[in-house]
């Protein structure tokens, strides 16, 4: 006697449609999506050109990944150059009232407040993105670009060592200047060469901003001095305290002028990234429809071969069914 397992072997049929049902799912993605399922059909097999656009796009992900890499070193960059510009702001405001009087108090508190505004400053110097110095040319030592205690050190026997304000002030910008003390024992060995990000094409965008630029050395100093100040080796007099209430004043907006000039030419680089942003977005907009256009599939002749395709599977559906009733009434015979 037969079994059922024997019967339903029997019974079932061959799926003579399946190639077909395949087909038909291919097409409809072909549909939905406007692209050729066959890519080698679709360019008729030369993939020359399409391979040379999608190397294009290759490398067009590249720039872009390196120009994002510069615009968020910039922002660090402004950010950190903001902050300082804000310290030296608040300082200037606190030169009137600390150099008034012949009370040592008001001196004192400044220069706590001169202090504090040089740590501020040289913390805000020593920003990194990933691993990179942004004031230092990309330094990846991990030092800070300023010796904060090293500067405290000298810049406070420089103030000892003053007799009155003009010596002082003289060792200060002796100090500061190119070649100067703070460049030689408080300022880091890191690159000379300025922080660049290759964009393509034998271009880079170069960011000229480190810890050695004249205004971010004025900044520096400018907080350092005010610092030094109670350390002085002489008296500071009613004449001297006016003296210093003149010049320091001066230096402050001096200062800041060199800062937003710094930041300025920041900001103009920061427009030239923002302008290759968008002509590089424009351009990979234009090869990826080069792109989808060679792969792309004619809406009216998929839909023909999608007819065809249906019609041919309703005809297999149907010899399959009668074919299925032939092999079920010779089985029952």
């Amino acid at each position: 006697m037969r079994t059922d397992g024997h019967l339903q072997s029997f019974l079932a049929p061959r799926d003579f449609a399946a190639d077909t049902r395949e087909r038909i799912d291919r097409l409809n993605e072909e549909l939905s999506t406007e692209r050729n399922f066959d890519t080698g059909r679709a360019l008729s097999s030369d993939f020359s050109a399409y391979s040379r656009v999608s190397h294009d796009l290759r490398t067009f992900q590249a720039r872009e990944d390196a120009l994002s890499r510069a615009t968020t070193w910039m922002d660090v960059a402004q950010v950190s150059l903001g902050f300082v510009d804000a310290v030296g702001t608040r300082l200037a405001e606190a030169l009137t009232s600390g150099l008034t009087g012949n009370d040592p108090g008001p001196i004192a508190t400044l220069g706590a407040t001169g202090k504090g505004a040089l740590s501020d400053v040289v913390n805000a110097l020593s920003k990194a993105e990933s691993g990179r110095a942004v004031f230092a040319n990309g330094d990846t030592s991990g030092d800070p670009p300023f010796d904060l205690d090293v500067m405290l050190i000298e810049t406070t026997a420089l103030a000892q060592s003053a007799t009155d304000v003009a010596s002082l002030l003289q060792a200060f910008d002796a100090y500061f200047a190119q070649g100067g003390g703070v460049e030689t024992n408080a300022m880091s060995n890191f690159p000379g060469q300025s922080m660049q990000f290759p964009i393509g094409q034998g271009k880079a965008l170069t960011i000229q901003v480190n810890a050695g630029d004249v205004a971010i050395r004025e900044a520096v100093k400018q907080a350092a001095l005010v610092s030094a100040l109670p350390s002085t080796g002489f008296s500071l007099s009613p004449t001297d305290r006016q003296s210093l209430a003149q010049e320091l004043p001066r230096r402050s907006v001096a200062a800041a002028a060199k800062l937003a000039e710094l930041r300025g030419g920041l900001g103009s680089v920061e427009a030239r990234a923002d302008l290759l942003s968008e002509q590089m977005s424009h351009e990979e907009t234009q090869l990826k429809i080069r792109r989808s256009d060679a792969v792309r599939a004619d809406p009216l002749e998929v839909a023909n071969r999608l007819q065809n395709e249906m019609s041919r599977l309703e005809t297999l559906y149907a010899v399959t069914a009668r074919r299925s009733r032939l092999r079920l009434m010779d089985y029952l015979r």
